[in-house]
């Protein structure tokens, strides 16, 4: 086992990654951007951390290349962001490591299992939007990715919402939906949610038109943890949302990452849908860390 650096060592390396010669490569016209010649299992300078952040507000996605990181790696590269949002669902966080959420279907014979590692991630999403304090970034890095399928799609929801009509515009203005972590089990067929997980996140509003903090810019905010339209009566608020997930998920707005090994993908839920796909379970691995950032 290769030993890690003395910390003295690390903090030099850290300082020997100049944010200039780190690139970052817009991967389309959509969203998304490729970043080069980071190092993410070292701290990452004030100056790249700062260089970063403008670009995930730019790109909404980045996609870090050929890192080697641990579960505590993904902790810490995290906390460079913000706070670590805590994995409530039963089962979800790691045993050895409470902050990082393992999706595996390898079971415990080192076999694919045939089942997929998240189902009910396959639905149009921005995650935790069924917290009062909801996502702002998630980080998810491929420790095994198949040779083939298992895309992650991703929606510019700050595109969609400018290319909506005037009317609607006007119409959401003022509007919040309701987002339920009860509602969204239902909905998508999936293992119903416990008495603790609503207890720890009751349903809560959100504006339909979200304002990005940083970019002050709207972005459409449904996805399918949205349940209703608070004050509008339940089918027409349906019909809304609806419409608006519809409009957001257009091929125009939409990404598809296709995964390397070893890859590590950030995205901004604030402003972005994202969506897992379809792979061959029985015979392709698939192991995923996942973290929060608050």
């Amino acid at each position: 086992m290769a030993l890690r650096p003395p910390v003295m060592m690390v903090v030099q390396m850290a300082l020997d990654q100049p944010a200039s010669q780190v690139e970052i490569r817009p991967l389309g016209a959509v969203l998304g951007a490729e970043v080069i010649g980071a190092d993410l299992s070292v701290p990452m300078p004030r100056a790249l951390l700062d260089r970063l952040r403008h670009a995930l507000d730019e790109h909404k996605v980045l996609v870090f290349r050929d890192q080697r990181l641990s579960k505590q790696d993904m902790v810490s590269v995290s906390r460079q962001w913000g706070s670590l949002g805590e994995h409530i669902m039963q089962g979800a966080a790691a045993e050895d490591c409470k902050e990082v959420n393992v999706l595996s279907n390898i079971g415990a014979d080192g076999k694919p299992t045939g089942k997929h590692t998240d189902e009910t991630a396959k639905r149009w999403h921005t995650d935790r939007s069924w917290m009062p304090k909801p996502a702002m970034a998630t980080l998810l890095y491929g420790v095994k990715v198949p040779r083939s399928g298992g895309d992650t799609l991703f929606a510019n929801t700050t595109k969609a919402y400018e290319a909506l009509p005037d009317e609607v515009k006007s119409r959401i203005e003022h509007l919040e939906a309701i987002h339920s972590i009860e509602y969204s089990r239902r909905a998508g067929r999936g293992v119903p949610a416990t008495a603790d997980e609503i207890r720890r996140a009751p349903p809560v509003n959100h504006p339909l038109a979200r304002v990005h903090p940083a970019t002050g810019k709207k972005a459409i905010y449904v996805g399918c943890h949205a349940w209703k339209v608070d004050g509008m009566g339940e089918e027409e608020g349906r019909a809304l949302l609806d419409y608006l997930n519809g409009f957001a998920v257009q091929d125009r707005f939409v990404y598809c990452h296709k995964w390397r090994p070893n890859d590590l993908v950030m995205w901004d839920n604030r402003c972005t849908y994202h969506a897992a796909t379809d792979f061959d379970t029985h015979n392709e691995a698939r192991l995923l860390y996942r973290t929060i950032v608050e």
